[in-house]
C-alpha cells in the first residue's frame, strides 16, 4: 500500500522535513563550493597551461624558423620537468609537419589540431600556440608565424581534486545528517509531543464520548493555542453535550410516555371493544335467558286461563310455570351477587361449616337434573365431617354452581364425580366425562359474562355469572380454584382448595342436615293466631302474599298505600306489617317512618318486614336502618316469609 507524506506520523514528518531541509541546504551548499573550487582549479590550470606554451613557444621560435630539429627536441624535452604535460609538438608553418615532438603518454598527432578545438576535453587540456620569428617585431605575438605549438595536458588532478572533495563533502553531509537527525529528533518533541498529546485526547473523546477529558497546554506558542482553543470548544461541546442529554433524556421520557399513553390507549381501546363487545353478548343473553322462562310462565298462564285443562296437563303447567319462575329468579339473583362482588359488598357469616353435609345437600339438589339426562353422580368424601370455617351458604352456592355446571355441559349417559379430600386444607374436585374446555378459553373461564360458545346457536344456555360468583366466593374464604381439561373431549376438572381448616377435636360437632327434622312451615298451622298486615300497591302482589300466608294458618289484611295501612293498623293493630318499598306518592320508608313514631300503645313496636324487589345488599341495610326488623327479596319462597313472619314476631 502506497504510503504518502501526508499520512506519516507527525514525528516522522517533522523528522524528514528536518532532514530534507538540512540535506538540501548542505548539497546545494557543497556542491556549490565544490563546482566553484573546480572552476578555479581548470581557470588556473588553463592559465598555466597557456603560459607554459607561450614560454616555449618563444624559446623553440629559432629552431622552429630554421628547422633544427635537434634544437626543438631539446627545447621539449624542457617539458619533462613540467607535471600533467603529456604531448608537446611542434609544427612548421611551411608544410604543417612535424618538427619535434615530446610524448610522455599519448602520441602527436600527424598533421596540426584544429585551433578552434582547444581547451578542455574530459581527457585533458589542449592549447595550440602560434611560434613566432624571433626579432621581426617589435610587438609581442606580431611577428612572422613560423609555426605552431601544441600542447595536451591531463586532468587528473582535478579528477582527484574531485574525488577527494567530492568524498569529503559526501561524509560531511553523512555526518551532517546524522546530527541532524539526532537534534532534530530531540527537538521535534517540543512540536511533536503537545501534538500528538492532543491528538491522543481528541481520539479518547471521540472513542468514549467523554468531554471532560482535557489536553494539557505546554507551552505559549501556537500548538499552545490551539490546545487552549480545543479545551475551550470541549467545555462548551461537554455544556452542548450535557444540554443535548438531558434535552433527549427528557424527549425520551416524554417518548415513553406518550408510547406508555398509547399503549395504554389501545389497551383500554381493545378493552373497550371487548366490553362493548361482551356487554352486547351479554345483553342479547341476558335477553334470550330472561324470555325464554318468561315465555313459558306467560304462556303457560295463558293457557290456563282460556282453555279448559285436564287435571295431568293442568300439573304439567304447573310445574313449568314454577320451574321458569326458579329459573328466572336464579338469573336475578346471579345479577345481583356479581353486583354486590363488583361493589365489594358481599359478606360472609362466618361460621364452622361442615363441608361434607354441604356436598351431600348440593348433590341432592342436582340429582333430579342429573337422573333427567341419566347421569351417574357419584361422591368420594374421604373426610367427614370436614370441618373449616365459612359461609355455609355461600360454600354451598359454589358447590352448587360447579355441580350444575358438570350436570349442564355433560351429554346423557355421563358421569360426575365429586371428591373431598385433606390436602393442606381441604381439596374439593368436581370432574365430568362432558367436552371439556378449549385451553384458548382456560384463563377467561372465571371471567363473568364470559361463554365458551357466545353465538347464537349456542347449545347451552346461562348468563355466564356461576363460575366468576364461585371463585370469588372461595377468593372470600381464603381459598383458591382451578380449572383444567387433561384433553380436549375428556371432560373439565374444577378444583377448590379452602386452606383454614378447624381441628379435628373441635370437627365433632357435626351441623345437622336440615333434612334430617321435618320442616315445620309445611304445616298448615304454622302461622296459627297470628295477624298480618300486607301493604303493596300492586294487586297480584297483595292476593299472593295473602294466599301464601293464609295458607299457612295466618289471618291477612292488605292495604294499597300508606295512609289505607295506617287506618288499618288504627282499626286492628297486627302482629306482623309486611311492607313494599317502591310504592307511589309514599314508599314504604315513609310508612316505617310514620309507624316508628307512634307510641307503643297505637303500634309503633309493630314488627315490619321489608318485601321489595330492591334486593342489594345496600337496600337491605337501608330498610334495617329505616326501622324493618327483616328485609325479604322478590321473587321470595312463601315458605321463606312464613319463617320470617315467625321469626320477627318471636322478637
Amino acid at each position: 500500500m502506497r504510503v504518502t507524506l501526508h499520512d506519516l506520523p507527525i514525528r516522522r514528518k517533522l523528522l524528514i522535513l528536518t532532514l530534507a531541509s538540512t540535506a538540501s541546504a548542505l548539497v546545494f551548499a557543497s556542491g556549490g563550493f565544490l563546482i566553484w573550487d573546480i572552476v578555479q582549479l581548470a581557470s588556473v590550470i588553463s592559465q598555466t597551461t597557456r603560459t607554459q606554451a607561450k614560454l616555449i613557444a618563444d624559446s623553440g621560435a629559432a629552431a622552429v624558423e630554421f628547422g633544427i630539429d635537434q634544437t626543438a627536441d631539446e627545447t621539449l624535452q624542457a617539458l619533462k620537468r613540467l607535471e600533467h604535460l603529456r604531448t608537446g609538438c611542434l609544427y612548421r608553418v611551411s608544410d604543417k609537419g612535424l618538427l619535434a615532438k615530446y610524448e610522455h603518454g599519448r602520441a602527436c598527432p600527424a598533421q596540426l589540431p584544429d585551433t578552434t578545438d582547444t581547451g578542455f576535453s574530459w581527457s585533458g587540456f589542449d592549447v595550440v600556440e602560434t611560434v613566432v620569428a624571433s626579432g621581426v617585431s617589435q610587438v609581442p605575438r606580431e611577428g612572422k608565424v613560423v609555426g605552431w605549438l601544441y600542447l595536451e595536458r591531463d586532468i587528473d588532478d582535478i579528477y582527484a581534486r574531485l574525488r577527494v572533495e567530492g568524498l569529503t563533502v559526501l561524509g560531511l553531509l553523512l555526518l551532517a545528517i546524522v546530527i541532524a537527525f539526532l537534534v532534530s529528533s530531540r527537538l521535534q518533541r517540543a512540536v511533536a509531543d503537545p501534538l500528538l498529546e492532543l491528538a491522543e485526547t481528541t481520539r479518547r473523546i471521540s472513542m468514549s464520548r467523554d468531554y471532560s477529558l482535557r489536553a494539557i497546554p505546554h507551552s505559549r506558542d501556537e500548538v499552545g493555542v490551539v490546545v487552549h482553543a480545543v479545551n475551550d470548544m470541549l467545555d462548551r461541546i461537554g455544556e452542548r453535550t450535557t444540554e443535548l442529554s438531558k434535552a433527549n433524556r427528557e424527549l425520551e421520557h416524554e417518548v415513553e410516555e406518550r408510547r406508555r399513553v398509547e399503549e395504554e390507549r389501545l389497551a383500554a381501546l381493545e378493552r373497550e371493544r371487548d366490553a362493548n363487545r361482551l356487554k352486547d353478548e351479554f345483553l342479547a343473553t341476558l335477553s334470550h335467558e330472561l324470555r325464554t322462562p318468561l315465555n313459558a310462565v306467560l304462556g303457560w298462564t295463558r293457557v290456563l286461563r282460556t282453555a279448559r285443562v285436564e287435571p295431568p296437563t293442568q300439573a304439567r303447567a304447573l310445574e313449568s310455570i314454577e320451574r321458569n319462575a326458579r329459573v328466572q329468579a336464579r338469573l336475578i339473583e346471579d345479577l345481583l351477587e356479581v353486583s354486590r362482588i363488583v361493589t365489594g359488598k358481599l359478606r360472609l357469616r362466618m361460621s364452622e361449616t361442615d363441608l361434607a353435609t354441604i356436598i351431600d345437600e348440593a348433590v341432592e339438589v342436582v340429582q333430579p337434573a342429573a337422573a333427567a339426562k341419566r347421569l351417574r353422580l357419584h361422591r368420594h368424601i374421604e373426610v367427614q365431617p370436614a370441618m373449616t370455617a365459612g359461609d355455609p351458604d355461600r360454600l354451598q352456592q359454589v358447590v352448587w354452581n360447579l355441580l350444575s355446571n358438570a350436570v349442564k355441559f355433560t351429554p346423557p349417559d355421563g358421569q360426575v364425580t365429586v371428591t373431598l379430600e385433606r390436602a393442606d386444607g381441604y381439596r374439593l374436585t368436581v370432574r365430568d366425562t362432558g367436552p371439556g374446555i378449549d385451553p384458548k378459553f382456560i384463563p377467561f373461564v372465571f371471567e363473568p359474562f364470559r361463554q365458551a360458545d357466545g353465538s347464537v346457536g349456542r347449545e347451552h344456555g346461562g348468563l355466564g355469572l356461576g363460575l366468576a360468583i364461585a371463585k370469588r366466593l372461595v377468593e372470600l374464604h381464603g381459598g383458591t380454584i382451578h380449572a383444567r381439561a387433561p384433553t380436549e373431549g375428556t371432560g373439565a376438572v374444577f378444583e377448590v382448595r379452602l386452606p383454614s381448616v378447624i381441628e379435628a377435636a373441635r370437627a365433632e360437632r357435626r351441623r345437622p342436615s336440615t333434612r334430617d327434622n321435618r320442616d315445620p312451615v309445611a304445616s298448615g298451622t304454622f302461622l296459627r293466631d297470628v295477624h298480618v298486615l300486607v301493604v303493596d300497591d300492586e294487586e297480584d302482589a297483595r292476593a299472593l302474599l295473602e294466599t301464601a300466608l293464609t295458607g299457612f294458618g295466618a289471618e291477612v289484611t292488605t292495604a294499597a298505600s300508606v295512609d289505607e295501612a295506617m287506618r288499618e293498623i288504627d282499626r286492628h293493630a297486627p302482629d306482623v306489617l309486611l311492607s313494599d318499598i317502591g310504592m307511589p306518592i309514599e314508599d314504604g320508608y315513609a310508612l316505617i317512618e310514620q309507624l316508628r313514631a307512634r307510641p307503643a300503645a297505637r303500634g309503633g313496636h309493630i314488627p315490619a318486614i321489608a318485601v321489595t324487589a330492591y334486593a342489594s345488599t345496600r337496600d337491605r341495610r337501608m330498610a334495617e336502618l329505616a326501622g324493618y326488623q327483616d328485609h325479604i327479596a322478590k321473587p321470595f319462597e312463601p315458605a321463606d316469609v312464613a319463617r320470617a313472619v315467625a321469626r320477627v314476631r318471636r322478637r
